[in-house]
C-alpha cells in the first residue's frame, strides 16, 4: 500500500470513529400528572372518590437533541401527555429537582370591580337588578391567587388532596365550613421546579381565558361518592357565578370554574352520565323532574328552627306552622326549590328564587328522634347549595321564610 493510500485510510478511519455524544437533556416545561388508586399517570385532572388515594407528581419535559424525553421522580416508568403513553427516564440521583408546591383558588367575592358592570358582590355574568334582572352582561372575571402548601424542598410527589378549612379567598364574609365538606370539592396545583440550572413553573392563577381558569392549570376534585350527591360534593369550593354560561366543554360548570344554584345540581347529574341533561335555570327543573310536594311554607315559628308547613290554598295547615300536616316522602337528593318570603319577598322577578338538593334527612335533636332522620322535611334537614360565595352544606332553616317545592330527577 501506498503511504497516500495508507494516509487516506487513516483519515478515513478517523472520521468513521467513535459517535459525537448527543446533547445533554434540556428541560422546556414542567408537567403536573396524577393517578387515582394506584392507576395510570396522566396529565388530565385528577378525580377521586374520598376512599381512593390520589396522588400527584412533577415530571420534566424537554430533549435530548431531536428526541422528547420525559424525566420523572422514581417508580414511575410510564406517563400520559395529551392522550399518548410515553416511557419516562428517571431524575439523576445526583441532580434531583428543587420543587414547591402550591393550591391555586379562586377568590369567593369579587377582588376587583365587574369589567361587565356586575353590582353584586359575588361574581355574576347577567344583571342582579329588578329592572333588568337576568340580562346578560357577559362574562364576569374570575379572580385568583396562589398559596403554597409544600414550600422550596417539597417532594416530587405529593398527595392529591383538598386542603380543610377555611379558604383565605372568602375573605371577611367567610363561615365556617360544616364537618360533611371536610376533603371534598375542587382545587388546583401549580409545581414550580428547579432542575439543572432551569426554573420551571406549570400554569397558575395567570393562565385563564374567558370562562375562568384553563384546563392546562390541574384540577384535583374530591368527591363523597359515585351517586348525585356525591358528584354535587366535588364542586365544593367552586365559586358562585350566577348565569353561569358556555357551550359544551367549555361551559363553566363543566369546567369547574364557576356555577350558580340551578346549574351546579345539572353539572352534578351530567358527570354522573346524565349527558341528556341541558343547563338552565330554576323555572325549568321541572322538566327534568316530578313532583314529590307541593308548594309549602318554610315558617319562622318554633324554638328557633322553622318547621315546613303547607301553604294557603293547599288544605294542610296555616302559615304559622301550629296546624301544619308534615311533608313526607322526600329523601335525600330530592331538590327543593325556594320562593323567598319575609325581608326577601319579591327578591327576584321570577317564581323561585333558589334551589337547593337534600343533603340528609335530620330532626330536632331534644325530640324523639335525637336528631337522626324522621322522614319528614323541616328546616332541621341539611341542604347542599351554591350560595354566597360558593357552595354550602347547611340546615333548610338558613333559608327560611320561603314557600318551597321538592322535585325528584327522573331516571334516564
Amino acid at each position: 500500500m501506498r503511504s497516500s493510500q495508507l494516509v487516506a485510510c487513516v483519515v478515513v478511519l478517523a472520521a468513521a470513529g467513535p459517535a459525537r455524544a448527543a446533547p445533554d437533556f434540556v428541560a422546556d416545561r414542567v408537567v403536573i400528572v396524577g393517578r387515582v388508586a394506584e392507576g395510570a399517570w396522566r396529565d388530565g385532572a385528577t378525580e377521586a372518590r374520598a376512599d381512593q388515594p390520589a396522588e400527584l407528581a412533577a415530571v420534566v419535559v424537554g430533549h435530548r437533541g431531536k428526541r422528547r424525553v420525559v424525566r420523572a421522580p422514581d417508580g414511575i416508568a410510564r406517563v400520559t401527555l395529551g392522550g399518548q403513553a410515553i416511557a419516562t427516564e428517571p431524575f439523576d440521583p445526583l441532580g434531583a429537582p428543587r420543587v414547591q408546591w402550591s393550591i391555586v383558588e379562586p377568590h369567593g367575592f369579587r377582588a376587583q370591580p365587574a369589567g361587565n358592570g356586575a353590582t353584586s358582590t359575588f361574581y355574576s355574568n347577567v344583571s342582579t337588578e329588578a329592572a333588568t334582572f337576568g340580562r346578560w352582561l357577559g362574562y364576569d372575571h374570575i379572580d385568583y391567587f396562589e398559596r403554597v402548601v409544600a414550600p422550596w424542598g417539597g417532594p416530587p410527589r405529593l398527595a392529591a388532596i383538598v386542603p380543610s378549612g377555611e379558604s383565605e379567598g372568602d375573605g371577611e364574609a367567610a363561615e365556617p365550613r360544616a364537618p360533611d365538606e371536610a376533603g371534598l370539592g375542587t382545587v388546583r396545583y401549580k409545581v414550580e421546579v428547579e432542575l439543572d440550572g432551569a426554573a420551571l413553573a406549570s400554569p397558575g392563577a395567570e393562565a385563564t381565558d374567558t370562562f375562568g381558569l384553563l384546563p392546562g392549570v390541574h384540577r384535583v376534585s374530591i368527591r363523597r361518592g359515585d351517586d348525585f350527591l356525591g358528584w354535587l360534593s366535588s364542586y365544593l369550593r367552586v365559586p358562585e357565578v350566577f348565569g353561569s354560561a358556555g357551550s359544551g366543554r367549555n361551559h363553566q360548570t363543566d369546567r369547574y370554574t364557576g356555577a350558580d344554584c340551578a346549574d351546579v345540581l345539572v353539572g352534578a347529574l351530567r358527570r354522573m352520565g346524565r349527558t341528556d341533561l341541558a343547563y338552565t335555570n330554576v323555572a325549568g327543573l321541572p322538566a327534568y323532574a316530578r313532583p314529590v310536594a307541593g308548594p309549602s311554607v318554610l315558617g319562622d315559628d318554633g324554638p328557633g328552627m322553622p318547621r315546613a308547613v303547607s301553604a294557603p290554598g293547599w288544605g294542610r295547615g296555616s302559615i304559622d306552622g301550629r296546624a301544619a300536616q308534615p311533608i313526607t316522602g322526600v329523601r335525600e337528593g330530592d331538590l327543593i326549590r325556594i320562593d323567598y318570603g319575609g325581608a326577601l319577598s319579591h327578591h327576584t322577578p321570577r317564581d323561585w328564587d333558589h334551589v337547593a338538593a337534600l343533603w340528609q334527612d335530620r330532626s330536632d335533636p331534644d325530640g324523639p328522634q335525637h336528631g337522626g332522620p324522621d322522614g319528614q322535611l323541616d328546616g332541621f334537614d341539611v341542604v347542599i347549595h351554591m350560595g354566597h360565595p360558593r357552595l354550602r352544606i347547611e340546615p333548610l332553616a338558613r333559608q327560611a321564610p320561603a314557600t318551597v317545592d321538592v322535585l325528584r330527577v327522573r331516571q334516564k
